[in-house]
């Protein structure tokens, strides 16, 4: 698993809102103070809720209200989204792939976490927090071991104490009265307390019905907005009557290629018509009939005739003009001949004509076709006619999913709780503001846990039990000087066996090598080997020695326990992603030379998860991939 994205408003050691992407790798988070902003602790209180109300600890100085949220992309590559108000409710989303928006999973603080166990990847809180985090407080040297009683003490430390100081000093009334007193102001605290949890508990759910009608009323609203732009879209799509076209013209665009074809055979079969009625592309030419000189010959002769008979004959001589007969005859032939010409030009001309009208009929009809096509494809600024197809489909793309929402709509307007919800959420969180004020009423906002204030109570009736006397078989043994401070090894090695499901010493040759390898780096060689037995006890190899983890010098126990830790990220993180969250625990620990030696060590860690170092202070992230801001 990863995180994905940090979400914090209001919240302690973060900037006043911050929200960041994160990714892969050594990421150095920058805060805006020195000390280290609780990231680990405010995922945990996230991931793993009280149902208490516990993470209202990490509101930040002076604020009354908080919301921190994490976007996490699980083992099986879904996305989850955690977000909560700090102190109030919380809300479980999974990311819906098809529709890209957040589905909510659950509210309930038990729920969320047993599907971030299940389902996203998350260890048990205690491996995590003792495994995946690294903070100051963690280091052995930061928990002195506190000394074991000797065999048969006779009461616990609290009790002997006082008692042993009744002995001695005789009469103890004071200190009597004064554990009475205590125990009567804490159950004063007690009831207070039970009081103080009553009323979280009611704002709890006061705060879950304020987040569950606010995620309605956003949901209407977001309904509404899609709506109104799906309306718009779809009155902005293309259609032949806002563009101005005819109705058929998808049809015609359609049909354009085939009409290209039936144009050109109609024009193959018209040519061919043209060809078998012997009808030629030029026109018959006839000449006058005054270029003819057969006629203008035979014209004049007979004129002539005419004229010389009647002027220079007399008597019978004068019938030589009936030759004159003969001319004018041949002169009509070939007028009539002129005729006939002239009639088949007409003839043929008008042939040729009905092929020339249907041929630019033919040709106007497709033209009109062609011209109309580019029309309707530059108005939709189309290159091509599949452009043009997808560009009129818009419409009916977006009618179906109008029609959705439409419906989706009108379910909501006709619920007669939607227009209620503005003054439910108004209504609930005056009602919060009323549970919260009296929240600050009690001790000023701060209460104790009932349980804790339980424990003490019950320690100091113990306390003032009469001691118990010991037996006589069993006597205080002086043991010499107590160690300083625990071999943390066997409580990591335990839960690290759990993690692995193997046992401690199968685990440990898995990672005696590389745990070795860190060691002598971070110790300049001033031990060489660890062992670790069955039961998880560690023993360091000095030249010439060996020496028990617990009686180490502080510095190098501390090395050796981040040794261990760095070594069972890496064999952890071959096998599963965990992000590991870094909060300056080595802050006077490894410093100088030293310092540089582990940012390469966080960056090979990099490469194998996510390391998250949190630092107010840039030269310890020096060495992180990227820097943010948080």
């Amino acid at each position: 698993m990863l995180i994905l994205e940090l979400a914090v408003q209001a919240v302690r050691g973060f900037s006043p809102a911050a929200r960041v992407a994160l990714k892969t790798g050594y990421l150095g988070l920058k805060c805006p103070a020195e000390l280290p902003a609780p990231l680990a602790g405010l995922f945990m209180s996230l991931c793993y809720p009280d149902g208490r109300g516990g993470d209202s600890a990490f509101l930040a100085p002076g604020a009354k209200a908080g919301r921190a949220g994490f976007s996490i992309q699980a083992n099986d590559q879904n996305v989850y989204r955690l977000l909560r108000d700090l102190g109030g409710a919380g809300a479980l989303h999974k990311l819906n792939k098809q529709t890209s928006a957040y589905d909510l999973l659950s509210q309930d603080s038990a729920e969320m976490a047993q599907v971030l166990r299940a389902t996203v990847g998350l260890p048990p809180r205690t491996t995590f927090e003792q495994l995946f985090t690294f903070s100051a407080t963690q280091a052995p040297t930061k928990r002195p071991k506190q000394p074991k009683p000797p065999l048969g003490a006779p009461a616990s430390k609290t009790k002997q104490k006082l008692h042993s100081a009744f002995d001695q000093y005789g009469d103890m009334s004071g200190t009597l009265d004064d554990a009475t007193g205590r125990i009567a102001q804490l159950q004063e605290e007690l009831t207070a307390a039970r009081e103080a949890a009553d009323i979280q508990f009611k704002m709890d759910g006061v705060q879950g019905e304020v987040f569950k009608y606010e995620l309605k009323l956003k949901g209407y609203e977001e309904l509404r907005a899609k709506l109104e732009a799906s309306r718009a879209e779809l009155a902005t799509a293309p259609t032949p009557e806002n563009l101005g076209l005819p109705p058929d013209i998808v049809e015609r665009v359609r049909r354009s290629s085939e009409d290209k074809k039936k144009h050109q055979e109609a024009l193959r079969k018209l040519n061919d018509e043209r060809e078998s009625a012997s009808i030629t592309d030029s026109a018959i030419a006839v000449p006058p009939i005054y270029k003819d000189q057969r006629f203008v010959g035979a014209v004049a002769g007979g004129v002539g005739l005419l004229l010389i008979t009647g002027i220079f004959l007399d008597g019978g001589a004068r019938y030589l003009a009936l030759l004159a007969l003969v001319a004018f005859s041949f002169a009509a032939l070939l007028a009539l001949r002129y005729i006939e010409d002239l009639q088949h030009a007409s003839r043929e001309g008008a042939k040729a004509g009905v092929f020339d009208t249907r041929e630019k009929k033919l040709k106007a009809e497709y033209q009109g076709g062609i011209d109309l096509v580019q029309l309707a494809l530059d108005k939709v600024e189309a290159a091509t006619a599949d452009e043009f197809y997808a560009t009129m489909a818009r419409g009916d793309e977006l009618r179906p999913a109008m029609a959705e929402l439409e419906l989706t709509w009108a379910d909501y307007e006709s619920d007669p709780e939607t227009v209620q919800w503005p003054a439910l959420i108004l209504q609930l969180k005056n009602e919060q503001e009323n549970l919260n004020q009296q929240l600050l009423d009690l001790s000023g906002g701060y209460v104790r846990d009932s349980r804790e204030i339980e424990r003490e109570i019950a320690k100091l009736k113990e306390s003032l039990e009469p001691p118990e006397e010991p037996t006589q078989e069993f006597k205080a043994i002086q043991t010499g000087p107590a160690e300083t401070f625990d071999d943390p090894t066997p409580g990591v090695m335990a839960l690290a066996s759990d993690l692995f499901s193997s046992d401690v010493p199968t685990l440990w040759a898995l990672m005696r090598d590389r745990t070795v390898q860190y060691l002598t780096a971070l110790t300049d060689r001033r031990y060489h080997g660890l062992d670790v037995d069955k039961d998880g006890n560690a023993v360091v190899q000095a030249p010439g020695r060996s020496i028990p983890a617990g009686e180490l010098p502080g510095r190098d126990l501390d090395l050796m326990y981040v040794a261990l830790r760095l070594t069972l990220i890496e064999k952890y993180s071959a096998q599963n992603k965990v992000p590991v969250i870094i909060e300056d625990a080595f802050e006077g620990l490894i410093e100088g030379p030293k310092l540089t030696l582990l940012g390469r060590m966080l960056k090979h860690l990099g490469t194998l998860t996510q390391v998250l170092h949190v630092s107010g202070r840039p030269r310890n992230i020096a060495a992180a991939d990227s820097t943010l801001i948080v």
